[in-house]
This record gives structure tokens, sequence and C-alpha cells, in this order.
């Protein structure tokens, strides 16, 4: 019975322990914030690997028209498109416009990289739109930090009226978002998101460029920058608004892509866990990602247990407590990490509660892709909809 109760403990007390360093470091980031302006104006390459995007990429590359920053050049490359992406593309905006054969989205960075001459490249998925200040505060971070290899945007749900929408909105700004700022405080960002994703040049020729062998070539190239030498940091003012699946089909597409994406990347890199030679990512990023791939287990041996205490002692009051403790703690961490967004919407204070529902959802998925990655399932990549 003592060994159930240990165990109990043990699980809940991580849990508590997590919430409250993700809410420090997030409070840490906005402290130590400074909101600089650039005073030189790097050239920016923007990347827009497009595919099949004849309905979105027209959107895009307008708001990359209407950026404020004076000096920057738009690269879009057609990997292939079987509709009308390429004759878009080219009659939108000022737009360079290259056309491969199909050869996946990493070989389309590449190529639009080689295509390019900006001294900070720009990723931009095609059915992103970017504030026009966003270059700005790309610019002042490179500008602070001679060794910052890339910097992480702050992406965000275009808002769209559907409950779906509402909640991955508020699952960006937290569990996204705020997870990037206590990153970024430790100069620790692993995952550069490929809506908005700004990298250094010199950075990315050390690291061998975008590579094809994960699902998660974002993460991937993150993790090579970061071993080449280089800091990764956030900027919470560059923000982007993507379009995010409509329906549960295409969430479990994305969601399966990105943590099999995930797990592959953590397997390619496993010379970083624990090693101190590259820092915090080593010594806590990578192995804090691989305690997120398996959580999903631990949450439900923490309700294993919670039934096990009920079965032996016919009190489960105590255990249901400690769980509702660490609910109402990681609702506060959500209305504080909230409010610390620039713009907070007042839709997504209302979605928190459906959070620990919507979790629990993907927590499936994990578990689902994690028992696929194991057993080499293989997967495509598939798109979403529009």
């Amino acid at each position: 019975m003592s060994i159930i109760l240990y165990l109990f403990y043990a699980i809940l007390t991580i849990a508590y322990v997590r919430q409250f360093l993700r809410l420090l470091l997030s409070l840490s980031y906005n402290f130590k914030r400074k909101h600089n302006q650039p005073v030189v104006y790097p050239k920016i390459s923007i990347i827009v690997p497009a595919y099949n995007e004849e309905k979105t990429i027209c959107a895009c590359l307008q708001s990359l028209k209407n950026l404020d920053y004076p000096n920057y050049e738009v690269v879009v490359v057609d990997d292939g498109s079987t509709d009308s992406t390429f004759e878009v593309a080219s009659q939108c905006g000022t737009a360079k416009v290259i056309r491969q054969k199909n050869m996946g989205k990493p070989n389309a960075l590449n190529n639009g990289v080689l295509a390019a001459d900006g001294e900070i490249i720009l990723t931009v998925d095609a059915d992103t739109t970017i504030d026009r200040h966003a270059l700005r505060w790309i610019a002042a971070r490179f500008e602070v930090n001679k060794r910052l290899g890339a910097v992480a945007g702050n992406v965000k749900i275009k808002k769209e009226k559907s409950l779906l929408n509402a909640v991955q909105s508020a699952e960006y700004a937290i569990g996204i978002n705020l997870v990037r700022k206590g990153q970024s405080v430790l100069g620790s960002v692993l995952i550069v998101p490929g809506p908005v994703a700004a990298l250094r040049r010199e950075a990315i020729e050390c690291a061998g460029f975008f590579s094809d062998d994960t699902f998660a070539e974002d993460f991937d190239v993150t993790l090579k920058i970061i071993k080449s030498g280089y800091r990764v940091e956030y900027e919470e003012a560059s923000m982007a608004y993507t379009d995010a699946p409509k329906n549960i089909e295409d969430l479990i597409k994305q969601r399966r892509r990105w943590y099999r994406g995930m797990i592959q990347a953590l397997e390619k890199h496993s010379d970083m866990y624990f090693n101190g030679r590259y820092g915090s990512a080593g010594m806590f990023g990578v192995p804090n990602l691989w305690f997120d791939a398996v959580s999903p287990f631990l949450n439900i041996g923490l309700l294993m247990v919670t039934l096990l205490l009920w079965l032996f002692t016919g009190d489960i009051q105590f255990s249901l407590a400690g769980i509702a403790v660490y609910l109402v703690l990681s609702l506060g961490v959500g209305v504080v990490g909230l409010s610390l967004e620039p713009n907070p919407e007042k839709r997504n204070y209302l979605a928190l509660p459906l959070l620990i529902v919507y979790n629990t959802f993907l927590e499936g998925i994990r578990i689902m892709s994690l028992t696929e990655e194991l057993v080499n399932i293989i997967m495509d990549w598939e798109k979403p909809r529009r």
C-alpha cells in the first residue's frame, strides 16, 4: 500500500514542479525581454514552400507584400503542385517563383535558400499570414547576438467561428508559446516552427541545410543548429497567423505527423541527451521532450494508482483532491500565460477549461503515434483539406 502512495506522490509532484517551472520561466521571459528596434536592417529572404496551396497562397503573399521592413525578398518554391499554385503565386505580389518537381518540403526549402541571398532566412508556410512588423523584431534579435542561429516566431491560429478552432488557439498560446518562452530564457528553443522560423544563413549552412529523413524538418534543423554551437531564442512580437485543422480527422493527421516527427528527430540526435556540450538544450531541453513523449503513459499511471488507492482503502477523496489541485494550478498557469501574450484573445480564456478534455484526446494521439513509430508503421505526409 505504501508503495502505491509513494508512486502517486512522485507522479503528482513531477506534474506540480513542471507547471511551476513553466510559469516562472515564462514570467522571467517577459521580465527580461527588451523591446529593441533594429539599428541596421540585414537583408531577409522569405522562403515560402508550397504544394497545392492555390486557395491560401495569395493571402500569404499579400501579407508579405505589406511588411514594414526596408530590405527583404520573397521566394516561393512550388513543390510540383498539381493545381494552379504556380500560376496564382506568379500573379500575386512581387515574389520570385521557382518550380520544381515534387520532392517534399525540406528540399523545397533548401532550393529556396540556394536561390536567395539574404543574410537571414525566414520560412513561412503557404497557409500563413505574417504581422507587418514581424521582420523588425526578428532583425533586432539577430543584431543583439551574433551567435544567435535561429529565432522562433509567435504562431497564432487564424480566427474562425468553431469550438475546435478556439481550443486550438488556446493550446497554441499555452501549450506551445508558453513553453518556448521558458526555453528562450535558457537559450535553447528546440523547434523553430515552419509558419515563422528565422534562421541565420551561416547557421543553416553549418547545420547542413534541411533534411528529409524525419517528419519534423523544423525540429531537426533546430537541433542541428544548436549542435553547431548557436543559440536559439523565441520572439513573441514576431507573430504569424496560420490555418488550423478544421475537423478531428485533419487534427489527428497533423498531430501524428508532429509526434512521430518529434520522436524521429529525438532518436536521430540521441547524442544530445544529458550532454553538457550542448548546454541547457542537452541537459534539460531534449530530455524534457522525451518526457513529453511518454507523459501520456504517466498520466494513465496516475489514474491507475488513484483507482488502486480507492480499491485498497475505499477512500478516493485524497487522491482526487491532489488531482483537482493540479487541474486548478494548470488553469491558473493558463490564465497567467494568456495574460502575458501580446494581443490576448478573450475566447482563449473561455476555452481554457476545455483544454483538459482536449489535452486528454491529444495524449491518445501521442500514444498511438509512439506505438506506430516503435513498430515502424509507414505513414505518408498528408495535407489537410482546404
